[in-house]
């Protein structure tokens, strides 16, 4: 069962997890969640906690963030309503698989949203869950590395859950939008961290993880557009690789884009 910590500011109000609520043991090792009313960043609380030392699977959870940050160092809108939370995890794997914690946190973070909330969303390249092509969630993964060994990995996740049209940026919904009835993010964050628990050991089968995110892409065999810091790759989408790349098939040929941002060619 999990051990809640008690420090500065470690009730939540309506995220205030309770040890009966809380997923099993995982991977041996109590589950540390610790919980903020705002915060700057729970990537960044995160990062302090896991250089410091902090155990293997421990969560940082806010109400409300007033410096969350997508990729690119994007600015993430993280109001009261919304499941903002960074997961600290020291897997054993090599270096080069890294790019494989993106996908393992994206299929878990689809399966935990839709047998919670009952809905069905699909991942969108590089790291965002999608609903009928709205955002939904995204995903930040930050690692430390000292020569050839991963130290830890940071997922930073930020989930749409009961905020309106209003509270959302052009392009986003969420999970309320979706079903029309709000729901609590204690479950939601319980559902999301057990689904995490559960895919773990796929991580030691790439193929497994890399297909599964693939089998419930949005833009699975589809024309899209990809823009690049320098160019503009347009073709359809025929695959990803385990170092997180996308493969385009253009009428040049095929072309793989290390990152970019990707929308459909309508």
């Amino acid at each position: 069962m999990a051990a809640l910590p008690t420090g500065p500011k470690a009730s939540l109000h309506e995220l205030h997890l309770k040890p009966g609520h809380q997923p099993p043991i995982i991977q041996g090792c109590l589950l540390k969640i610790i919980t903020y009313e705002r915060i700057s960043s729970t990537n960044t609380m995160a990062k302090a906690l896991a250089q410091k030392g902090a155990a293997d699977w421990t969560v940082v959870v806010s109400e409300v963030q007033t410096q969350g940050r997508g990729r690119s160092g994007r600015s993430w809108k993280s109001p009261k309503g919304g499941l903002w939370f960074s997961l600290i995890i020291r897997p054993k794997i090599p270096t080069d698989r890294i790019p494989i914690l993106q996908f393992w946190v994206a299929n878990a973070l689809r399966t935990g949203i839709e047998e919670v909330c009952g809905v069905q969303s699909e991942v969108k390249w590089p790291n965002d869950l999608v609903v009928n092509w709205k955002k939904l969630a995204g995903i930040l993964i930050k690692t430390k590395i000292s020569g050839p060994e991963l130290v830890y990995a940071i997922a930073g996740i930020g989930l749409n859950v009961n905020l309106t049209a209003e509270e959302l940026p052009t392009g986003a919904t969420s999970i309320f939008l979706a079903r029309k009835k709000r729901f609590s993010l204690e479950k939601t964050l319980g559902s999301i961290l057990t689904a995490l628990e559960g895919q773990y050991k796929t991580l030691r089968d790439e193929n497994a993880v890399v297909g599964n995110w693939w089998k419930h892409c949005a833009h699975r065999m589809k024309p899209v557009i990809i823009e690049t810091s320098n160019s503009r790759v347009r073709g359809k989408s025929v695959g990803v690789n385990f170092d997180g790349s996308i493969i385009v098939q253009t009428d040049q040929g095929s072309v793989t884009v290390p990152d970019g941002t990707l929308r459909l060619d309508t």
